[in-house]
């Protein structure tokens, strides 16, 4: 064997190592990279309504019984995706907020901006996003980067206990102004209607709460304002919000849930000063069901 000839052979078989790593890297791309988790495709049960839940810890926690989507999809047959963050408000939280706290990238402002750019790394743009078990970042991101959503029959929206809490205000003089609880859902409806344009938007008032803060007694929620008005001036802002807009229904929490006397306790209406029990959760299935029939009906 010649010199001339021993080189060619040896960068045909490097050329023929190169081409087989290629095609193991395409096919193990095609493996991991591609495959999906089957339960993030509503296709998969297209024959079944689907809705997308976003908002605040009401929804997104199960607590100590079952999560609100799920008593859904278990009494109605609806599929359901729970896209609620625990501790987010619907308006744009200050700038000021450190960066570092996941509220501010989670708020209904930030995330319609988010389903409508089609792009939720921002999720994700934090480590201690990704390591905070406690939050779900990841499999929320997870579920909505995945989401088919013009396969939405109902979107519902649930806000308003963390706007009360944090003094943003139920309105302001402009009614584009999401820095205000109004605002923000009337921008965010428009953004859900555009990337969702089949589905009924469900915009679900505040519920009752007692407002505590170190030092005082807890106070009614429809007595006290922190800043910002309060919860019956969240309620009737979020009914306002959902009549500007002719394919959004509103259902109202604080009048038809009655939890202002209801005692606190895990398993019943309240579990503590603003969160359900599992009485509570199936009390606003039970609420959420009622409407979307009379709605259907019509």
């Amino acid at each position: 064997m010649t010199e001339d000839t021993g080189k060619r052979n040896k960068g045909a078989v490097r050329v023929a190592v190169m081409a087989a790593v290629a095609v193991v890297t395409v096919a193990v791309m095609c493996l991991f990279g591609l495959k999906r988790p089957e339960v993030f495709f509503p296709a998969m049960d297209k024959d079944k309504p689907q809705m997308l839940f976003l908002g605040d810890s009401n929804i997104d926690f199960a607590f100590e019984g079952t999560e609100i989507p799920v008593l859904i999809t278990e009494r109605s047959g609806i599929i359901t995706y729970n896209g609620a963050v625990g501790g987010s408000t619907a308006a744009m939280l200050s700038p000021f907020i450190d960066e570092d706290n996941y509220y501010l990238m989670l708020s209904f402002f930030n995330m319609t901006r988010m389903m409508e750019a089609g792009d939720f790394s921002p999720m994700l743009r934090k480590q201690s996003f990704i390591d905070d078990s406690s939050s779900g970042i990841s499999s929320k991101a997870m579920i909505l980067s995945h989401l088919d959503y013009k396969a939405m029959d109902y979107v519902v929206i649930h806000y308003g206990l963390n706007d009360y809490y944090c003094g943003i205000p139920a309105k302001g003089e402009n009614p584009a102004d999401e820095g205000t609880y109004f605002g923000a859902l009337c921008e965010g409806i428009k953004r859900v209607h555009k990337v969702c344009p089949n589905a009924r938007i469900i915009v679900s008032s505040i519920t009752y709460c007692l407002y505590e803060e170190d030092g005082m007694e807890p106070v009614s929620g429809l007595e006290y304002n922190p800043g910002g008005g309060t919860v019956t001036e969240y309620r009737d802002a979020a009914k306002e919000a959902a009549e500007q807009f002719d394919y959004a229904v509103f259902l109202d929490n604080l009048s038809g849930m009655d939890l202002e006397n209801k005692p606190e306790d895990e398993n019943g209406f309240m579990r503590d000063k603003m969160h359900f029990g599992q009485a509570g959760r199936q009390l606003y299935a039970d609420n959420l069901l009622k409407l979307i029939k009379e709605t259907d009906e019509k």
